[in-house]
């Protein structure tokens, strides 16, 4: 019977070796360390180091790349904080600035804006109002109070006058009343919430 490379047992020492990435391989004992990698105090049989790095090399990724991911990883959750932080200051900041003083409204109707449309959603007792003074706008939906609605001033068929409406939402977890003047002419006017 002849002995091939295959049929020989190996023999060899190795030793673990890992690098500044900590990043673990094995490495013959008899022969001076690689580049850049250094001894990590274990020697033996090949299967026995690579056991050993099994047990040792629970992350495989580079050092680096691990910092890195855990510094991004760390920013974000400090930005969201942050995040989360400026978002409850401007929710905050919305209801006390809409209501110090009356602030520019529209009517938002869609899929037409017309007096007509307004009549439709004053008769179904929901309004959409947008406050255009607000970065970007901010639009709420107002359930109209049947009572407090006055449209003594108003003419639709002439399309001229003054609608007074009052409503309530939820806004920022807190409970407001929106209390608007809307010119039919321009289906614009004044609106504030007050905090209920």
């Amino acid at each position: 019977m002849s002995w091939n490379e295959t049929d020989r047992e190996d023999t060899t020492v190795y030793k673990v070796v890992v690098n500044h990435e900590e990043q673990y391989s094995i490495w013959p004992a008899d022969r001076e360390n690689a580049l850049g990698w250094n001894d990590a105090g274990k020697s033996g049989p090949k299967a026995e180091c690579l056991a050993y790095i099994k047990e040792v090399w629970t992350d495989q990724r580079p050092l680096s790349l691990r910092k890195q991911m855990a510094e991004a990883a760390s920013r974000e959750a400090t930005d969201d904080a942050a995040g989360a932080e400026a978002e409850h200051h401007e929710e905050e900041d919305l209801v006390t600035r809409l209501s110090k003083a009356a602030s520019p409204v529209e009517v938002s109707l869609r899929p037409e804006r017309s007096v007509q449309a307004l009549k439709e959603r004053l008769d179904r007792g929901y309004v959409h109002l947008k406050f255009t003074a607000t970065r970007g706008g901010t639009e709420l939906g107002v359930k109209l109070d049947p009572e407090a609605l006055d449209l003594e001033g108003a003419d639709f068929e002439a399309q001229t006058g003054t609608v007074r409406l009052e409503g309530g939402m939820t806004l920022n977890y807190e409970q407001v009343r929106c209390v608007a003047e809307i010119n039919l002419e321009t289906l614009a006017g004044q609106g504030r919430l007050e905090r209920a």
